[in-house]
């Protein structure tokens, strides 16, 4: 880009000397002559004039566009090394790893990353207003973070951006989370656990589960007595108990 720099000076340099030679402005002069009363010598000098100043004009164009070339190319190169600089910020910031404030050894604690899935509680919110987010934005300290609802609002807009610390979410094991890591709860454990068809944890008791994981669970103020309702394993968390 130096090179590229010097050479734009320099052609401007060219062409300020250019002007020195056979100003520009001279000609405004020569239009108040009165050229029917010169001598033919006269006339001559004044065509050599005018066809120095016609070389001087087609010289500076040339040496303008030779300007404009060069600044496209600096302007060009400083966009290409911007658009590497934002990328290289990008990969950087998608490396940083949040940090989990509740831990359970029923449960992968670590390592929430970019689009982890999250449960999260606004700190208006009382017990129970667990809902399911996802993490788009992580501090370099691991404890900050900022969080989507997916559910868009009413006119089908993105869902509404929460920004919360590590001791307002909690952690979804991945879809493709190994078994070992997701253990039974034994029964009569209470947890959180994500109510079918929404997106909101509430409160529940483990009543047993299935071979494949899926827990069966009785939800804090059903109406039905007894209802035991059926959540995934990955949606059924440990629940946040005070530390």
């Amino acid at each position: 880009m130096d090179d590229q720099w010097d050479a734009v000076v320099s052609t401007l340099q060219e062409l300020y000397k250019k002007h020195e030679v056979q100003s520009f402005d001279d000609m405004v002069n020569e239009k108040r002559l009165n050229f029917q009363n010169l001598a033919l010598d006269q006339l001559r000098s004044q065509l050599d004039v005018f066809s120095t100043h016609s070389q001087n004009v087609e010289s500076a164009l040339g040496l303008i566009r030779v300007i404009s070339s060069n600044l496209g190319g600096i302007i060009k190169q400083w966009e290409e090394e911007a658009e590497k600089t934002d990328e290289r910020d990008v990969v950087y910031a998608e490396s940083f790893q949040g940090r989990s404030f509740w831990t359970s050894p029923f449960n992968p604690s670590e390592p929430i990353v970019l689009e982890s899935e999250v449960a999260y509680k606004p700190k208006r919110g009382g017990d129970g207003e667990w809902f399911q987010c996802q993490v788009i934005k992580i501090s370099n300290d691991g404890t900050k973070f900022e969080v989507r609802d997916p559910e868009p609002d009413e006119l089908g807009n993105p869902g509404q951006i929460y920004k919360c610390s590590w001791k307002d979410i909690i952690l979804l094991p991945a879809v493709s989370a190994p078994k070992y890591q997701t253990p039974n709860y034994p029964g009569g454990t209470k947890v959180l656990a994500r109510y079918p068809e929404t997106t909101t944890f509430y409160p529940a008791v483990v009543i047993g589960h299935k071979r494949d994981g899926t827990c069966k669970l009785r939800f804090d103020g059903e109406e039905e007595v007894d209802k035991e309702t059926e959540v995934a394993r990955r949606l059924v968390l440990p629940y946040p108990a005070r530390r």
